[in-house]
């Protein structure tokens, strides 16, 4: 019996996260999903420290209004959330928009310099048709790396080879 308990504590765990940056918005999400809603800057690089597990996750989201950036989003923060990811594991950062606003250069440059900072790999940043903005960045050591390091053997062994 305790092994079955043990056998569905362990599929319970959440592998999404979303930490939402001020109180404008709302989910509700499943139940395999952290979500978060902080209201002061100094909340958010404790977000996870006690619903995550090391390793846990295979994506997180972090959302904020552009107007709310510079008040709640800590870019010095963002590398306390790495252990949480999986290797290989996504992080997006969503920048959103009001009404007959955008979000500017200024704002993808904090969002980008801290999750390269966080030792993120930036895969793409995407700009919205309403102006919001989408960063993606994963965490080294997935599939991708381990199919890009054979490659870059292949070659090696390519060019030796001729």
């Amino acid at each position: 019996m305790a092994e079955m308990q043990q056998e569905c504590t362990e599929e319970a765990q959440p592998t999404t996260a979303i930490v939402v940056l001020g109180e404008a918005m709302i989910f509700k999400p499943q139940a395999h999903v952290i979500s978060i809603t902080l209201l002061y800057r100094e909340q958010f690089r404790e977000a996870l420290e006690h619903m995550a597990e090391p390793d846990s996750l295979e994506i997180m989201h972090i959302v904020v209004k552009s107007n709310d950036l510079n008040d709640l989003y800590d870019p010095d923060a963002v590398i306390e959330f790495v252990s949480c990811l999986k290797d290989g594991a996504e992080m997006i950062v969503h920048v959103l928009v009001g009404e007959n606003q955008t979000s500017s250069d200024e704002d993808g440059e904090v969002v980008r310099m801290s999750l390269v900072g966080a030792g993120l790999r930036l895969q793409s940043e995407v700009m919205g048709e309403d102006g919001s903005r989408m960063l993606t960045a994963t965490k080294p050591g997935g599939l991708d790396d381990v199919e890009e390091g054979e490659e870059e053997e292949e070659e090696g062994d390519d060019d030796r080879n001729e």
